[in-house]
């Protein structure tokens, strides 16, 4: 495999520094505060790495996310009609699209200063499409989207799906500031692939980059989370960047490049009950590289420049604490912009529920 750098590599660098100087902080217990004992105390339930622990601590979760995707195909942020489509030479395009993701999520941190995370993932992925021109050849190989050896005909559809383990996220978070009034960390996490990048049809092409378990590529994820308030309302930000290390995976391909940031506030209704409010935003490149096997072109997933795009989205949620040791999170989260690369079906909504045990 060759390996790629980009201005990411940057962040990655700031991240390393700082890290280090984490050492020389002020952790006397005098600045630690008591984690895990208010239900404001956590960011919302489709955060990751938003907290620390206190040393000896110990947490086990579960999280799972439901996105689902559909409607009119956009290109940019506008609506596009199965005849503009049709004009871009594909056969086929996305009618609806949903995506879920499990989580098992290990968090233990040996001292007060470090905390270190593992996260498995298990993915499943389906797809509806829907015929919209005639069918033809591309480069010898059939322009079957399913499971069946051509794709549906103008105006039928067809459905398939894509499960199976995800890649594995492993890291470190490191305690810059932990007081009552102000808390931050920053993150280094490697993303190990062991999910699947050979899915194919039945008739033995390629499916959809997207519908892919895993990426193929080992990456890199720098990430930053502060935080602050008081009883009354709290407030938390992050930024975190996830890029390839590798410039291809085995199958020829990688996805792109991905930040992610979100801004929320926590406000409680009990030390037992608090609810969310998060405005988060992507930014993702498209797809680099091809398959270096039988593969179609019939429809948009098909294509590496259908991938990607900024998005702007909006949750809210709530966190519960049960027992004083179970806490549970829920949110939703709303499309408020999208300019998405290529030609692809735009998100309707999300889900994000977790549930984790403190020990």
């Amino acid at each position: 495999m060759k390996y790629h750098g980009n201005g990411s590599a940057l962040a990655l660098s700031l991240m390393l520094a700082v890290i280090p100087a984490a050492a020389q902080a002020d952790h006397s217990e005098d600045h630690i505060i008591a984690i895990g004992q208010r239900a404001d105390e956590r960011g919302p339930a489709g955060m990751m790495g938003d907290h620390v622990h206190r040393g000896g601590e110990f947490m086990v979760g579960i999280s799972y996310m439901h996105d689902e995707y559909g409607g009119a195909n956009q290109r940019g942020t506008r609506k596009i009609s199965d005849h503009m489509i049709a004009m871009a030479d594909y056969t086929v395009r996305v009618k609806s699209m949903t995506m879920d993701m499990a989580m098992l999520h290990l968090m233990w941190a040996p001292n007060d200063r470090i905390t270190f995370t593992a996260m498995p993932m298990w993915m499943r992925m389906e797809m509806t499409m829907l015929g919209i021109g005639d069918h033809m050849e591309m480069d010898g190989a059939s322009s079957m989207v399913g499971h069946g050896h051509h794709g549906p005909m103008p105006g039928e559809t067809m459905t398939h799906s894509v499960s199976g383990i995800g890649d594995t996220e492993v890291g470190a978070l490191v305690s810059l500031a932990r007081g009552p009034d102000l808390t931050a960390h920053a993150g280094l996490a490697v993303s190990i692939p062991t999910g699947s990048v050979s899915r194919k049809n039945h008739n033995g092409t390629f499916v959809h980059y997207g519908m892919q378990p895993g990426s193929g590529t080992w990456d890199l994820i720098p990430s930053f989370t502060v935080g602050g308030g008081n009883e009354q309302l709290r407030w938390g930000a992050q930024a975190r960047y996830r890029f390839s290390a590798e410039d291809r995976n085995k199958s020829g391909f990688r996805f792109g490049d991905r930040f992610d940031s979100s801004i929320w506030l926590t406000r409680p209704l009990s030390p037992a009950a608090a609810v969310t409010a998060r405005i988060a935003y992507q930014d993702r490149s498209k797809v680099e590289g091809h398959y270096n096997g039988a593969h179609g072109h019939a429809s948009p997933p098909d294509r590496q420049e259908n991938y990607g795009g900024k998005v702007l989205q909006a949750g809210l949620g709530a966190n519960l604490i049960v027992d004083g040791k179970w806490r549970i999170g829920a949110e939703a989260m709303l499309p408020v912009n999208q300019d998405l690369n290529g030609i692809q079906a735009p998100k309707n909504f999300g889900i994000n529920l977790n549930i984790a045990r403190m020990f």
